[in-house]
């Protein structure tokens, strides 16, 4: 049963990390940049000019993918278990 449960959460997090990191991918295509870092800096270099919401969305998914990430890694543990 405990395999079952591991199986399901395994899935439904990777699911969110697909729709996390394409949502990501596409902010960061629109800005023609790889990386939130990057983004950020052409902003301060003021080479584009970037809307607020898109920063601040930006940051969060990128908060939200290390978060899903340590649970698949925690799920995995205990998989191994």
């Amino acid at each position: 049963m405990e395999k079952i449960i591991i199986k399901s959460m395994k899935k439904v997090f990777n699911e969110e990390l697909k729709n996390l990191e394409e949502e990501l991918n596409n902010i960061l295509k629109k800005y023609e940049v790889r990386s939130v870092r990057e983004l950020k800096e052409k902003l301060a270099n003021s080479k584009i000019k970037v809307e607020e919401t898109d920063l601040k969305r930006a940051e969060e998914l990128e908060k939200y993918i290390e978060r899903v990430m340590k649970c698949l890694r925690e799920i995995n543990i205990k998989a191994i278990k």
